[in-house]
């Protein structure tokens, strides 16, 4: 009798064990009122060849996302497109994959040479915010405006 009872107390143990062992998702994520400051990014077809952009061919860059915490590492990407019409929508993702737009560390990245490809027109992102169990995606947080020539500043 003392044997059945030690036994069932054994299995009533094990199986609490098993229990309590079960998938508990990893940190937290939070994403309310994500926002970058300004919103948007100007990118153009024409650059100043003697200014340093034109020099060195730097790529225009965002500012950094504000209003994300969570667990890291935090990782970004870009969730989808929005243009003035759907084959915009696809060349600005074609060059994304191709690496000449990127979604790093918060930052939004256009090349020239993504810039060079991409007809004048507002192209507004999606970006997917995850750490290992979370995940959000951010309609519409982000605008890139992409035009023939550099804006002049008196």
């Amino acid at each position: 009798m003392k044997k059945g009872i030690a036994l069932l107390c054994l299995m009533a143990l094990t199986i609490g064990f098993m229990v309590s062992c079960s998938k508990m998702a990893v940190g937290y994520l939070r994403t309310t009122g994500a926002s970058f400051t300004p919103d948007s990014l100007n990118a153009f077809h024409n650059v100043d060849s003697t200014s340093d952009r034109g020099k060195y061919k730097q790529p225009f860059v965002s500012t950094r996302i504000q209003g994300v915490a969570g667990t890291n590492p935090i990782n970004y990407e870009l969730s989808g497109v929005k243009a003035d019409n759907q084959e915009q929508a696809q060349l600005f993702m074609k060059l994304y994959k191709e690496g000449k737009i990127s979604v790093t560390g918060g930052l939004i990245v256009v090349t020239q040479d993504a810039a060079q490809q991409l007809p004048n027109g507002r192209y507004h992102l999606s970006i997917k915010v995850y750490n290992e169990d979370h995940e959000a995606v951010l309609e519409n947080i982000f605008k890139v405006v992409v035009t023939d020539d550099e804006l002049l500043v008196d």
